[in-house]
């Protein structure tokens, strides 16, 4: 009896010790994982690289001309300074929390007021100058839903035709104006400060989407999209960051969305560029080759 018990509590440590190795490997696996875009990225040569990096980088990277796409797409991991003038520097610089702290009482307040506007039953969507219908409250959701669903056709477009737009070697105004776009970003895909949209740059966006809407729907209606897409512009720019620093779980969506992120960044600059979805990128046939992640 006093041999089955030993033998048994043998057989215990040696599957708890088992257990224990295959949690540290996994977690070992994981971290390597987590790390390994990291490790994508290459080192600056002060003294060999095209630009001066001891110096502002806004007003050089222009000179580079036709080596401006492949140096663009040499991802490094070390801060960029663009200006030398301190104000103009910090106005391009972002902390994550001012997104959810400037929009998001925007959301909730316009949402309001949308939703109880419709509750009135005041509110008509005129087909004709003879017929209308009436827009309940109930409508608010699906109108809400669509906008963010805009929103995401939004993003696609703005990623791949505006922020991936190749500028002609010969520009040095139209070099200058992608990299402080998103050649920046691309640039140094790890600096923080620098991952999510100044709220100044990013009203200009907002406001345009918002006068687009009420010009082509009742105020109401109008309104009321735009919420769902300024919300989809929020979740999007929390996602982005989180692509870039969180470490989502093995299987997960976010995990599948940060590995094709991961790729757009360091393989396929010219495909990939949804980023809180790859719906768009499929239509539009940039789905990035030999999606296995």
């Amino acid at each position: 009896m006093h041999f089955e018990y030993k033998t048994l509590r043998v057989r215990r440590k040696a599957s708890e010790q088992a257990e224990e190795k295959s949690a540290e490997k996994t977690s070992k696996m994981e971290d390597e994982d987590e790390n390994s875009s990291y490790k994508l990225c290459s080192s600056v040569d002060l003294d060999k690289d095209l630009v001066d990096w001891r110096k502002p980088l806004a007003w050089q990277v222009g000179n580079l001309r036709e080596k401006y796409d492949a140096w663009v797409h040499q991802p490094v991991d070390r801060p960029i300074r663009l200006f030398g003038n301190p104000l103009m520097e910090a106005a391009t610089k972002t902390s994550w929390y001012w997104v959810p702290v400037v929009w998001l009482p925007i959301v909730f307040y316009l949402g309001w007021h949308c939703y109880t506007t419709l509750a009135q039953g005041n509110t008509r969507l005129e087909l004709t100058s003879d017929f209308s219908i009436p827009i309940p409250k109930h409508v608010f959701p699906v109108l809400f839903m669509m906008g963010w669903f805009l929103w995401t056709f939004i993003e696609y477009c703005i990623h791949r035709f505006v922020f991936h737009m190749k500028p002609p070697a010969h520009n040095y105004y139209l070099i200058t104006l992608h990299f402080l776009l998103h050649g920046q970003h691309h640039k140094s895909p790890y600096d923080g400060s620098r991952l999510v949209f100044p709220p100044g740059l990013a009203s200009i966006v907002v406001s345009l989407f918002y006068m687009s809407l009420c010009k082509t729907l009742p105020e109401t209606l109008g309104t009321s999209v735009f919420v769902g897409g300024l919300c989809g512009y929020v979740v999007y720019d929390m996602i982005h960051y989180y692509l870039h620093y969180g470490s989502p779980k093995r299987g997960s969506y976010l995990y599948s969305l940060k590995a094709y992120h991961v790729k757009h960044h360091f393989e396929h600059q010219r495909s990939g560029f949804g980023i809180t979805t790859t719906f768009w990128d499929h239509p539009f046939n940039t789905v990035i080759p030999d999606e296995k992640f």
